[in-house]
């Protein structure tokens, strides 16, 4: 029997998974990334990680067929390096999948997380049964991944989906890409809480000033439950964040045209607060044709969505050498 390992590659966690028959997980650890290390750290780091998983398991580096990595970034599928990862740093231009295979002796897949995250749910959550979807991953940061016709699509170099980025703002807030007014820097966790800061600061906001006396330890997570809690500043600061959502979604939708639309990510967690909203501007926006019979729904898989996506899709490249 062949096993594969699934790696998610984060800024602050790595998660690596060990699965069989059918994308089963059979033995999964987490550890710290350590990305102010650079880069052969953090590799050495996922190698002991990988190695303290196959031995917890009992499993033989021999009886494994390959690695899958899914990583945030712009990593470029023609060169096959790392172009960009705003939460790696140094890992600018690193031919990662070539590390890897002299690292580990083994075939190795890599992908953006997102991308992967997509098809994980393509093949096992909430877009099981549909052919074209868009995958969007709300936390700190913006991302996106697309399926089309039953496909992973990432464009001519692999970035497509990169939503986040598209410029919703002139002379919006500054976006860690550089540009400003991105998706990103106006509806992200990051920019949610930031917002939030700015009220707390002002003494705008009892509930925030109730909660969180420092700034500085202000995340979403309590910019959301005060507006459930109804705090209007803090309301208004969601409604905006979502008629930017639901204006970016409807743009990606009349290009597009998805069967269905995944929210996953920490801000997804909350629920109808934030999708009701989010529908809301996206029906408002979408052409009416484009928005009949289209639903936006939660992600199914959670933390693993990226994992499951990227054993499948390290399947079926296994399956073509």
């Amino acid at each position: 029997m062949h096993y594969y390992i699934g790696v998610d590659l984060g800024g602050t966690k790595i998660r690596v998974a060990l699965a069989g028959v059918g994308d089963q997980i059979v033995a999964a650890r987490s550890f710290p990334t350590g990305a102010g290390r650079g880069a052969a750290a953090v590799l050495q780091a996922l190698q002991g990680g990988i190695n303290e998983l196959l031995a917890g398991a009992g499993c033989s580096r021999h009886a494994v067929a390959g690695i899958g990595v899914c990583a945030a970034g712009f990593y470029d599928r023609e060169e096959d390096i790392m172009v960009h990862s705003p939460n790696l740093p140094g890992w600018d231009g690193l031919p990662l999948r070539r590390e890897l295979e002299e690292l580990f002796g083994l075939p190795v897949i890599v992908e953006n997380d997102a991308s992967a995250a997509a098809y994980g749910e393509y093949r096992h959550g909430a877009g099981r049964g549909q052919e074209n979807l868009l995958l969007l991953t709300l936390g700190t940061g913006i991302g996106g991944g697309l399926v089309l016709g039953g496909k992973l699509y990432g464009g001519s170099r692999g970035f497509a989906g990169e939503i986040g980025h598209i410029p919703m703002l002139p002379d919006g807030p500054r976006c860690g890409c550089g540009r400003s007014g991105c998706l990103e820097a106006l509806a992200s966790g990051t920019a949610i809480a930031l917002e939030g800061r700015k009220l707390l600061a002002a003494g705008t906001s009892s509930l925030l000033r109730e909660k969180k006396g420092d700034a500085a330890d202000l995340g979403a997570a309590d910019v959301f439950e005060a507006a459930r809690r109804g705090d209007g500043a803090a309301g208004r600061i969601i409604e905006q964040a979502s008629f930017f959502l639901g204006r970016a979604l409807a743009i990606a939708a009349n290009i597009l045209n998805p069967g269905i639309i995944i929210l996953s990510g920490g801000m997804a967690a909350s629920g109808d607060q934030l999708f009701e909203a989010v529908r809301r501007h996206f029906y408002a926006s979408v052409s009416p044709p484009i928005a009949a019979g289209l639903e936006i729904a939660a992600a199914q898989l959670g933390a693993d969505s990226g994992i499951l996506g990227i054993l499948a899709l390290l399947r079926e490249y296994l399956s073509t050498q």
